[in-house]
């Protein structure tokens, strides 16, 4: 059973009296360490350039700051401040994107939507980039990062993953959730259960999927991917975020040194979810579910057999 993450940094704040909370109106991530340790606990409003600046001073001055806020917001409007405040100067600073991430606040629109977080942190130099798959890894993933020294983005999911069996983490270094020769599906943050569920459609086409959950998005496990192409017959990469950029691109980028790989990337195409709909639907209407993996896998192999 997973810790609810505002205890983790409280139990994280305990052991390390550096380590601060910043809240960007998410004031429920840092209730934890704030009930103990008030003065180490900053509320600085809607104002994401402020709380990432803050966060850099903070750095600056020793401390460990842990900044939580919206996954679109705490992103891209403080842009500016990730890339020259806190990155240029490699400052350790962890920035939370505590929820929006991805399609999960689907009715609320494209301005509440995550799907470019990835693809802007991973063009930060010396940012370390995880999209844990549920709460039990971002617990994990957060543990890691308290103790690495440098900056790094987070963003957090809930739930619990089915039928992970043993499991174990470690920063930059994938996880086989499921072996198998036919084909890879690499998957991160909260579509790591539909790659697993694809892989459970493919076996009843015959097809022995592995599947890969990529946490750490950068620095890429490099030598997971070309394990993979070596010995199943193309990858096949799902997140929900677009694929410009993000886990397919990044994916992308190992391959297109190799010989060539057979490759699909689903995710949001280069557009913008404008349809006003919930979450499992915007998925399905952007061909990110099991399916849709299950589909782009069976094309990737009858392809590569032509």
């Amino acid at each position: 059973m997973a810790m609810p993450y505002p205890e983790v940094l409280h139990e994280i704040a305990q052991g390390d009296p550096a380590v601060w909370g910043v809240s960007i109106d998410c004031w429920w991530f840092i209730s934890g360490l704030a009930s103990e340790f008030p003065e180490r606990a900053i509320e600085v409003g809607i104002a994401e350039q402020n709380g990432v600046g803050i966060a850099a001073g903070l750095a600056l001055c020793g401390k460990v700051p842990f900044v939580h806020g919206m996954v679109p917001f705490v992103t891209m409007r403080s842009f500016e401040q990730v890339r020259t405040d806190i990155g240029y100067q490699h400052l350790n600073v962890k920035i939370v994107g505590a929820y929006s991430g991805g399609l999960e606040q689907g009715p609320w629109g494209c301005t509440h939507h995550g799907v470019e977080d990835v693809a802007l942190m991973r063009l930060v130099p010396g940012m370390t980039v995880v999209l844990p798959a549920d709460a039990w890894e971002a617990e994990q993933a957060a543990r890691a990062l308290a103790a690495l020294d440098g900056p790094a983005y987070i963003q957090l999911r809930g739930g619990e993953l089915a039928r992970a069996g043993e499991r174990s983490f470690q920063l930059g270094r994938a996880s086989v959730l499921r072996p198998g020769g036919d084909v890879t599906i690499v998957a991160c943050g909260a579509l790591v259960g539909e790659a697993l569920a694809a892989a459970d459609m493919l076996v009843g086409k015959g097809v022995d999927a592995r599947v890969l959950n990529m946490h750490t998005v950068k620095p890429l496990d490099r030598d997971a991917v070309l394990k993979a192409a070596a010995e199943t017959r193309g990858l096949v990469t799902l997140e929900e975020h677009t694929i410009v950029g993000g886990l397919g691109g990044a994916v992308a980028e190992v391959l297109a040194e190799q010989p060539s790989v057979p490759l699909r990337r689903l995710g949001l195409p280069d557009t913008f979810a404008k349809r006003t709909a919930g979450r499992a639907e915007l998925l399905e209407t952007y061909g990110m579910t099991a399916r849709h993996a299950a589909e782009a896998a069976i094309e990737l192999l009858e392809g590569h057999n032509a």
